[in-house]
């Protein structure tokens, strides 16, 4: 269980490191043992490959070092709307708002692949884990949308549903997607002296 923590870890510290920028291997690793992480350059390699293939990253070559940066994407998939409007509205319960989002906008419980997704931890508290006679329907319904549940992956929900607090949720990711404002009247109800 640790083991995996730590490789979780890893691939976040990572990402991390690039950031929206293009970095060479030697750059991330540098980067990293500044900050007292200390990962074989192989070790790191073997990362940024699996994630390249993975359709994460792209690499470009630049004699003599590689390049990696994030693939840009066409469109905004849900999971990277929610985790990186979550971390902005309030990234220490970033897990948790996305947790109570996604399963109130999906109406089911959530995967942990789908939390990953989002780039964000599962919360610390706040939540259970479920068991459901869906859970092969929800599977394949996601494999269709070509996004991989492996069976060891678990389902979770939150043990409350705030509707205040998914309400604040869902208009934050409007106005941050969206410019709201655009459409409003500013109200000004001052008084004016007469």
């Amino acid at each position: 269980m640790i083991n995996k923590f730590e490789e979780k870890k890893k691939y976040k510290l990572i990402l991390n490191e690039i950031n929206g920028d293009e970095k060479s291997i030697t750059g991330i690793q540098k980067s990293l043992e500044e900050k007292g992480i200390n990962m074989h350059r192989l070790v790191l390699t073997g990362y940024l490959n699996a994630m390249v293939e993975l359709g994460i990253l792209k690499e470009r070559e630049i004699k003599p070092a590689r390049i990696f940066s994030f693939v840009e994407r066409s469109r905004k998939d849900i999971y990277f709307v929610v985790g990186e409007n979550m971390k902005k509205f309030d990234n220490n319960n970033s897990g948790y708002n996305t947790l109570l989002l996604l399963s109130y906008l999906f109406d089911r419980p959530v995967f942990t692949k789908e939390m990953e997704r989002c780039n964000v931890d599962l919360p610390k508290n706040g939540f259970k884990t479920v068991n459901s006679k869906y859970r092969d329907e929800y599977i394949k319904k996601l494999s269709e949308l070509d996004i991989k549940i492996p069976q060891s992956s678990s389902l979770y929900e939150p043990l409350e549903k705030d509707n205040n607090l998914l309400s604040k949720l869902i208009s934050f990711i409007f106005y941050n997607e969206y410019d709201i404002k655009k459409y409003s009247v500013v109200n000004n109800n001052q008084k004016t002296l007469d």
